[in-house]
């Protein structure tokens, strides 16, 4: 969801950091927003996957500590 600030401040620690990334964008009307349910159980977003670690979640502030510090 691009106008939701909680994707925005990570949006921007993934760029700052220069992580490479994929965004899928969950706009209101997007059938993506039914994969995510299935997957998460809930619609929350932010909500990356780390394919590296497994690690999956939902805070922003939370996101951003992990990126930093992964």
């Amino acid at each position: 969801m691009e106008p939701s600030p909680c994707c925005k401040v990570v949006r921007e620690t993934l760029v700052e950091l220069e992580l490479p990334h994929i965004l899928r964008s969950c706009a209101r009307g997007s059938p993506k927003r039914q994969i995510l349910y299935e997957k998460a159980g809930h619609f929350q977003v932010p909500y990356p996957e780390d394919p590296n670690t497994g690690v999956q979640m939902f805070e922003s502030a939370e996101i951003v500590e992990y990126l930093k510090a992964t």
